[in-house]
């Protein structure tokens, strides 16, 4: 009976936890389908039809085509930084030995714990001082230092638990570091790279204060500072607004659902022992 009761009082916790999470996205993606009128009056209550025009009006009128494929392109760009020299970084932390090590990783960890808001004001002046103002580089540069740190940890702490004993046979045929790196380290940590992958996506992808910031240009802007100014001309249309947010979050949740199992085997992993 106990066992019975702890997976019913489970069941329970995990239903209410999903009901929580999950009806918010229910409800925007219900929304957006809605007219505005029929959403104000009635905003819980299920549609009595859904207006599929409203993607088609709020991709038209937010210019979504062009700021999505801005942002696929920054995106792409950040996580390639992130992945490239988080990689490089964790390798060398994980296994090769010099002075200062230790105190460069804490360094880099440091990223974890400072806010962007504490030296955003700093970073406005630098890239104002460095021309680099309105340009896909005061995008991807900050983003990138951002967002490395994390990647650092969770790859190193992969790298650690890879057997030694397979490099030192590679090293013993005569690789050098960086061919032990490409042919044995990283086949091993595919996993993890996912993981990073998917979660430094996610996290540039949804970022909002740094091009609000630092770019203004229209041609530059993300999909992010797009929507920002496409609801301050459109305040009063509430669906558009919603069916906007829709087209905008749903990639996420693509690229999410299709690396869940690579993101679950890089956060459980990295066991492995010789």
């Amino acid at each position: 009976m106990r066992k019975i009761l702890k997976k019913v009082l489970l069941g329970v916790f995990i239903a209410i936890v999903v009901l929580i999470y999950g009806y918010p996205i229910f409800w925007m993606y219900l929304s957006s389908m809605r007219t505005t009128g029929d959403l104000i009056n009635y905003p819980l209550a299920f549609p009595t039809a859904l207006h599929w025009r409203n993607f088609v009006t709020a991709f038209n009128m937010a210019n979504l085509g062009h700021h999505f494929i801005v942002s696929v392109f920054l995106t792409t760009a950040s996580v390639s930084l992130v992945v490239i020299f988080g990689t490089l970084a964790a390798f060398s932390f994980s296994r090769l030995h010099y002075r200062g090590k230790t105190l460069l990783f804490s360094l880099f960890l440091l990223g974890l714990i400072l806010p962007v808001h504490g030296f955003l004001v700093g970073l406005f002046i630098q890239f104002r001082t460095l021309h680099l103002l309105n340009t896909i580089w005061a995008f991807i540069l900050p983003v990138s230092g951002i967002n490395i740190s994390l990647a650092i940890l969770l790859i190193k702490t992969y790298m650690d638990g890879i057997p030694r004993s397979l490099e030192e046979v590679a090293y013993l045929d005569g690789a050098k570091s960086y061919q032990v790196l490409w042919h044995v380290v990283l086949p091993l940590s595919m996993p993890i790279l996912a993981t990073v992958i998917t979660f430094t996506a996610i996290s540039i992808w949804n970022e909002f204060l740094i091009p609000f910031v630092m770019i203004q240009a229209t041609k530059i802007k993300p999909l992010t500072t797009s929507l920002y100014v496409f609801s301050t001309k459109h305040s009063a249309k509430i669906s558009l607004k919603l069916a906007a947010l829709t087209m905008i979050a749903t990639p996420m949740f693509i690229v999410y659902i299709f690396f869940q199992n690579q993101i679950q085997k890089g956060m459980t992993a990295g066991a492995l022992k010789d």
